[in-house]
C-alpha cells in the first residue's frame, strides 16, 4: 500500500531549514529506497499558523489527491516554553489540534537547531548552518538516543526517530 508523510515544518520555502534537518535524518536512519513512501515539506512559515485555512487547504489537497494513506507531521520547536506562558499555550494548543486530527506531532526542545547543533544558532546563521550540517553529513555524528527522547522538557532533544520509525523501514 503507497503513502505518504506530510512534514508541516515552521520554516519557509526559501530557507527550507527544518526539513533538511528532517531529510537528513531519514537518508541515514531509513530505506529511501521504497518507492510506496513518499514524503514533501508542508512550509508553515510560523508555528503560529499551524491551522492556518491555507495550509489546513494545502494539507487537504495532498491527502485527497493521493491514492494511498497520508500522515501529517508537525515538527514543532519548544522554543522557551518552559519560562513564557504564551509559548507555552501555543506549545499545548498544536499538540491538542494535532491530537484532535490524528496527525502526529514531534517536538524539538528547544528547537531544530538545537537538537542537531547542540545549541541555539542566530536566525541570520540558519541557512548556512543547515547547508553546512548536510553538506558535512553532521547526522552521521548526532547519537541516536537525542532522536528518540520522549522527555519534551530534556534541552537538546527531539521524539523524531519516534515518529518516524512508524512510517520508514530501517536500514539494515
Amino acid at each position: 500500500m503507497r503513502r505518504q508523510v506530510l512534514f508541516c515544518v515552521e520554516t519557509n520555502k526559501r530557507a527550507n531549514t527544518d526539513y533538511r534537518y528532517i531529510l537528513s535524518t531519514i537518508d541515514r536512519y531509513y530505506d529511501t529506497s521504497d518507492r510506496q513512501v513518499s514524503y514533501k515539506p508542508i512550509f508553515l512559515e510560523s508555528k503560529t499558523k499551524y491551522k492556518d485555512r491555507g495550509k489546513i487547504k494545502e494539507i487537504n489537497s495532498f491527502v485527497k489527491n493521493f491514492k494511498g494513506n497520508t500522515a501529517v507531521v508537525y515538527c514543532i520547536d519548544f522554543d522557551d516554553s518552559d519560562r513564557n506562558p504564551e509559548t507555552r499555550q501555543l506549545f499545548q494548543s498544536i499538540r491538542e489540534f494535532c491530537d484532535s486530527q490524528g496527525y502526529e506531532f514531534v517536538f524539538f526542545n528547544r528547537d531544530v537547531e538545537d537538537v542537531f547543533w547542540g545549541e541555539t544558532v542566530n536566525d541570520k546563521d540558519k541557512v548556512a548552518k543547515a547547508d553546512q550540517f548536510v553538506r558535512k553529513k553532521m547526522i552521521d555524528v548526532i547519537e541516536e538516543s537525542i532522536l528518540r527522547d520522549e522527555t519534551e522538557k530534556k534541552r537538546h532533544y527531539s521524539n523524531l526517530l519516534n515518529v518516524l520509525d512508524r512510517y520508514f523501514k530501517k536500514k539494515g
